[in-house]
């Protein structure tokens, strides 16, 4: 007991955000280089940055979709109309995940909050120095898809189901 409670006080825990990106009821991975799996687009959040920020940055990066070609999907919309005490204080919107999981095999961990987005186009000009392998998975490839995560896939067919149900409007 006392080992476990050790081990649990010595974890870092970092903040991350992803992506799950649609396009014709497809969504985007990009090919992890170290692991070989696929992944959604994901990094951490500086410390300079909000969620959205960080988020928009890596998908730009990784994809070369820019933030005027994205629509977030937001299962949650309440918070933002709630009354906020500082003029500076600023609301984002809720992600439709919050996944705690550990990275390798130290004291590692990611707080990752997962959003939907939706873009208008398929084209993909990654910005990356190395370009990542990217992909568009339907529904069906996801549920055959080997080489990844449980959550990777959930998160995906989740917002492929959300989106079915709920479209953005058109941009």
């Amino acid at each position: 007991m006392a080992d476990q409670q050790e081990a649990e006080a010595k974890r870092e825990y970092y903040p991350t955000v992803s992506a799950v990106i649609i396009h014709n009821n497809k969504v985007l991975l990009r090919r992890d280089e170290q692991h070989y799996n696929w992944l959604s687009p994901n990094t951490h959040i500086g410390i300079d940055e909000t969620p959205l920020d960080a988020l928009f940055r890596q998908v730009r990066l990784e994809t070369g979709l820019p933030q005027n070609n994205l629509v977030a999907l937001l299962p949650y919309m309440d918070n933002l109309t709630l009354e906020r005490d500082e003029a500076e204080s600023t609301t984002q919107p809720l992600p439709f995940d919050l996944d705690i999981h550990q990275v390798g095999q130290g004291s590692h961990f990611h707080v990752d909050s997962a959003y939907i987005l939706v873009t208008n186009t398929n084209e993909l000009t990654p910005e990356a120095d190395v370009p990542p392998e990217l992909q568009w998975f339907s529904r069906d490839e996801l549920e055959d898809l080997m080489m990844t995560s449980k959550a990777t896939v959930s998160r995906a067919l989740y917002a492929l189901s959300r989106h079915e149900e709920n479209p953005p409007e058109e941009q």
